[in-house]
């Protein structure tokens, strides 16, 4: 998909007063600041033998992972703190419980030739990387990152018990940055994780992670859920990252798609990118929430594509003084301003309409409600919208100058092209 293009662009962040979508490449990360993926690249037989510590942008699936992408948007106040000193037993008892349902994934890709960098002799591959995954169901379903897969041509999951076994790819969402496995994993050698629900999920909590920093298997860290509803670049597929858990526990390259524990020992996210100045962890990660990956999952048992809804605006969060500059009545002082209507699109059809001054600014209708439910920022918009699927039809309250309308508009895929 064409990032840079408006036909393929949602709901848009919003900035103190708007932004709107741009039509210019993404620019690069801010000077000293990178955001990363946590795909961990590089030759694994190289790196088993020597211990060496791979580049996190080992790999052409991490520089496409990390290309660009807004800064993170505040969905509301960062908490950190470090845990008290009489919860290392709890930790220590969970981790003994849940450790089982992780594993290892190991890629690789086929050799174009036996004297090819890194290939090893007498097999017909190329490692390429290393993430995590965790199981989630008896028949050996394991959820993974999309990236942490994309463009491997054999998957190796490594059990708790360094037992390697070979996994298929049975489904993938790159919009969401997920992917489904499966193994031929002997019952009595592994645990299944628990799934929790990420929408319980409260900043202060503890959070505890597990997975494969650096080739170092089955390593816990624990900290806090630092935020939720975080933005934060882009998916694979090309849509905003929205949505997810931010945590101060340390992750690092190599955890990419290993589960993020509640104090329960109940899956809560599945990690997928810091943000860092350095090659790791400075108390900056990000979780895909559980609940859109058992989306995810329900799609992909019942044999249909993955979707995600799409209303198809670029909006920008309402302020007092354009609510006064709109002609609004003295009670809407908050809702989310449309600065444009993607043509054909699903918002378009229902008959709203956006525009935008020559500076940016959002002129057009305004939501205040979807299905009922008050929206004041676009991340409630989204997270609503993640709920939904294409066809779903939704019922958006407006004010258009001094007039107050419910439109009923019906939401389409995510556009994968920019036709």
């Amino acid at each position: 998909m064409n990032r840079g293009c408006v036909m393929n662009i949602e709901e848009t962040n919003a900035s103190a007063q708007s932004w709107s979508a741009p039509n210019v490449p993404p620019e690069p990360p801010r000077e000293g600041f990178s955001r990363r993926s946590l795909f961990r690249g590089g030759t694994i037989a190289a790196l088993v033998a020597s211990g060496a510590v791979g580049g996190i942008a080992g790999s052409a699936i991490t520089a496409a992972r990390l290309a660009g992408g807004p800064s993170v948007a505040h969905a509301g106040p960062t908490v950190s703190a470090r845990l008290p000193a009489q919860s290392d037993t709890d930790i220590t008892a969970l981790y003994q419980a849940v450790s089982g349902s992780v594993v290892a994934v190991q890629t690789a890709t086929a050799a174009r030739q036996r004297t090819a960098p890194g290939a090893v002799p007498g097999s017909d591959s190329v490692p390429t990387g290393e993430g995590t995954g965790f199981i989630v169901a008896g028949d050996g379903t394991i959820f993974t990152n999309f990236h942490v897969v994309s463009g491997a041509d054999r998957l190796t999951v490594v059990l708790f018990d360094g037992t390697r076994l070979e996994a298929k790819v049975i489904g993938t969402d790159p919009g969401s940055d997920l992917a489904v496995l499966r193994a031929n994993i002997p019952t009595d050698r592994t645990g299944i994780a628990t799934l929790g629900d990420s929408d319980a999920v409260q900043p202060g909590q503890m959070a505890i992670a597990i997975g494969t920093p650096f080739g170092l298997d089955h390593t816990v860290t624990a900290g806090i859920i630092s935020a939720v509803g975080r933005e934060f670049g882009t998916t694979p597929g090309g849509r905003p990252a929205r949505g997810l858990i931010q945590t101060d526990a340390p992750i690092n390259p190599g955890n990419s798609g290993g589960p993020l524990f509640n104090a329960a020992g109940e899956v809560i996210g599945i990690t997928t990118s810091i943000e860092s100045p350095v090659r790791g962890s400075v108390g900056i990660g990000f979780a895909v929430p559980i609940n859109r990956a058992r989306m995810v999952l329900t799609q992909v048992r019942a044999g249909k594509p993955v979707e995600h809804a799409w209303l198809g605006v670029s909006i920008g969060t309402l302020t007092p003084e354009l609510a006064a500059t709109l002609g609004l009545p003295e009670e809407v002082r908050s809702g989310l301003a449309l600065s444009q209507v993607v043509p054909s699109g699903p918002a378009a059809k229902a008959g709203l309409r956006g525009s935008a001054s020559p500076d940016g600014t959002p002129r057009g209708d305004v939501i205040v409600a979807i299905d009922g439910r008050p929206v004041m920022r676009v991340a409630e918009l989204s997270a609503y919208l993640e709920q939904k699927n294409p066809g779903d039809v939704v019922t958006v309250t407006i004010w258009r100058g001094g007039d107050r309308k419910e439109v009923a508009v019906t939401l389409q895929a995510w556009p994968t092209s920019s036709s």
